[in-house]
């Protein structure tokens, strides 16, 4: 019985093996660029193993990004903008946004019990 249960299969047998996708977690996000070209702004998210990907608007970043993916952009931003009075400028612009999502304000509606 033994014998039978390690059956070698021949090469020219076609086997059916179905296969579950495992969730792969992205590198962790390390840099942002910010590009303007004419009218057109560009956010470049930079991640730890390299790879980078340029989204033209905010809201399609944050439909693609993670919560995880979003507190380390914001922790990123915040570590050099956090104390910074805003200006024009689109790093700044990108920074109060993120600032907006992430810190209560007075005026916030809050749920309470």
């Amino acid at each position: 019985k033994l014998k039978e249960l390690m059956k070698i299969i021949p090469d020219e047998e076609e086997v059916a093996i179905q296969t579950i996708p495992l969730p792969v977690k992205s590198p962790k996000i390390v840099d942002w660029k910010i590009y303007k070209e004419g009218k057109k702004s560009y956010y470049q998210i930079i991640r730890a193993d390299g790879n980078s990907k340029m989204y033209m608007v905010f809201n399609q970043m944050l439909k693609e990004l993670d919560r995880e993916d979003l507190e380390d952009l914001y922790n990123l931003v915040k570590a050099k903008y956090g104390s910074t009075r805003l200006v024009e400028d689109l790093d700044l612009l990108l920074w109060d946004d993120l600032k907006t999502m992430f810190e209560l304000h007075v005026e916030d509606q809050v749920w309470k019990k």
